[in-house]
């Protein structure tokens, strides 16, 4: 059965929503069948992957009630094997509403989408705001796993890094023994500097090696230029270095999911 994945760190510009994008990409460029559920009302992977003026109904109606099916949420996208639950600006407004439920209403998008991306897709990946609010929580208690991004060129990158981990714990002890950490990922990685080095081998040390991505993600200008063109870097610059190193990721990641298969 297909497994979904969380994608969260409390930091914004960590590159939640580009890695989200170019590994589904990736692994849709594999022949798997991907969903990308778009849970921040910031709308970014939405805007990367569907046309706004083609959406009618969004992640906004499986929160807001029980009736929309969630066939009429699922839009394709320009990548083969990849689809959408896009998201509008007006769920921000429901989180109000929805946080009168707790912890009821944590169950909401669990209840709306896993039984359907698990008959539907190979891997669901949720890509989540830059907090630890209600739409974060919403996510975990609807994954089975979670990557952390972290961000190699700042120092304060790992500050919420306990708390990440602390939330998850306590997510998989009282609501959804299935979740777990999949792993972290150093991203924007610039070996030039002594910011990078530090950051890289302080993780390297504190955490187990299946508890971090081997591929890590490089700076690359490029990545912003594809966002521009509306682009996953691998259509945008398929011989690019960020190319290069998601379909690195891409490997990686089915090998933790399909040991021998890649």
């Amino acid at each position: 059965m297909g497994a979904i994945i969380a994608i969260v760190n409390n930091k914004g510009g960590v590159g939640k929503t580009t890695l989200a994008v170019n590994l589904a990409h990736a692994l849709a460029n594999r022949a798997k069948k991907v969903l990308i559920v778009d849970n921040d009302a910031q709308c970014n992977a939405s805007s990367l992957l569907v046309e706004h003026d083609v959406v009618s109904d969004s992640i906004y109606e499986l929160y807001e009630n029980n009736e929309t099916p969630i066939d009429r949420c699922v839009y394709p996208t320009a990548y083969d094997g990849l689809s959408i639950i896009p998201n509008s600006e007006e769920t921000a407004a429901l989180e109000i509403s929805l946080n009168r439920e707790i912890p009821k209403s944590y169950l909401r998008l669990r209840d709306r989408i896993r039984d359907y991306s698990k008959e539907n897709f190979d891997f669901t990946f949720i890509d989540t705001p830059p907090n630890w609010g209600y739409f974060v929580l919403a996510a975990l208690h609807a994954a089975d796993c979670v990557i952390v991004p972290i961000l190699c060129s700042s120092r304060f990158s790992m500050e919420g890094l306990t708390r990440a981990l602390a939330l998850i714990e306590g997510v998989r002890e009282r609501e959804n023994p299935d979740l777990r950490l999949l792993r972290l990922i150093v991203n924007n990685v610039d070996r030039r500097t002594a910011i990078s080095r530090v950051v890289t081998d302080k993780l390297r040390r504190l955490f187990d090696e299946n508890l971090l991505f081997k591929t890590s993600i490089p700076t690359n200008t490029q990545f912003s230029q594809a966002e521009m063109e509306g682009k996953s870097i691998i259509r945008f610059s398929p011989r690019s270095v960020g190319a290069k190193y998601y379909r690195s990721l891409a490997t990686e990641f089915l090998e933790i999911f399909e040991p021998g298969a890649s």
